[in-house]
């Protein structure tokens, strides 16, 4: 096996591990809370909040060029392994192990807040990805690597999963790093958490793979994604999702809805 080939699986299962270890710091608080599911505490969307995060995207696609133009200008050996270590924090195996370890631990010491975190993990990851995905196909955008004097390149509804608009990896980094950040709830551990996610976001601009806009709206995503899967932002009353093990021992997951 190539030396740089095994340096990322070992770096991959170290932060998975990472992901497992850092979601113990939360099972007890959420085992006594039964997480954001019964809480009265949570933000309902309303019509305008997308319409206000478009307007503020749009905006920030004035810095896309100036941003990505200083990027490539200053550049170091220094900054370019930093890069290549935080890309790996939006590999696919994180989140996998992470979520399932996480359910596995849970569900073995009948913690199950977090059982449920391990489940918001996966959840959390896979409507961020939806949400991107569906994006970068309406829009598809081309990425500064091909056209890096045109932030404008769009070619509507011919995009595909190489389309720059938005950054993927910003979006299931910022998932993660929310959904951990809100169950853990410590500033300290959520400072790393999200200098973690804002690193990745940083590797893919230095990398010439992504414009500030592109990573911006990745990282909303991600937040929102997470922030939906458990409960703390709500959308036509669903709550987030529960986990329990029936007297057979099978584990049951749900999702309720509030009238």
């Amino acid at each position: 096996m190539p030396r740089g080939t095994r340096w990322r699986r070992t770096n991959r299962l170290t932060l998975s591990l990472l992901v497992v270890f850092a979601a113990t710091g939360g099972p007890s608080r959420l085992a006594a809370q039964d997480t954001t599911a019964d809480s009265d505490d949570y933000v309902t969307i309303r019509w305008w909040h997308p319409l206000a995060a478009g307007g503020a995207i749009a905006t920030i696609f004035l810095l896309d060029e100036p941003v990505q133009e200083f990027l490539q200008d200053h550049q170091s050996p220094f900054q370019a392994d930093l890069a290549d270590v935080a890309k790996e924090f939006h590999a696919p195996e994180v989140f996998l192990v992470g979520s399932v370890g996480a359910m596995s631990l849970g569900l073995v010491a009948h913690e199950y807040g977090l059982a449920e975190t391990g489940v918001q993990i996966l959840a959390s990851y896979g409507l961020s990805s939806g949400m991107m995905i569906t994006t970068k196909w309406a829009f598809g955008r081309s990425r500064p690597s091909e056209t890096p004097d045109d932030v404008t390149s769009f070619d509507a509804f011919g995009g595909g999963s190489s389309s720059s608009f938005p950054s993927g990896a910003a979006a299931v980094t910022f998932a993660l790093a929310t959904t951990l950040a809100d169950a853990i709830d410590r500033t300290p551990v959520t400072i790393v958490l999200y200098t973690g996610a804002a690193l990745n976001s940083w590797s893919r601009m230095y990398t010439n793979r992504h414009w500030l806009s592109d990573v911006t709206l990745g990282a909303l995503y991600g937040v929102t994604a997470a922030k939906l899967v458990n409960g703390r932002w709500r959308v036509f009353g669903l709550k987030p999702p529960t986990v329990g093990v029936a007297p057979d021992g099978s584990m049951t997951v749900g999702f309720r809805v509030t009238h």
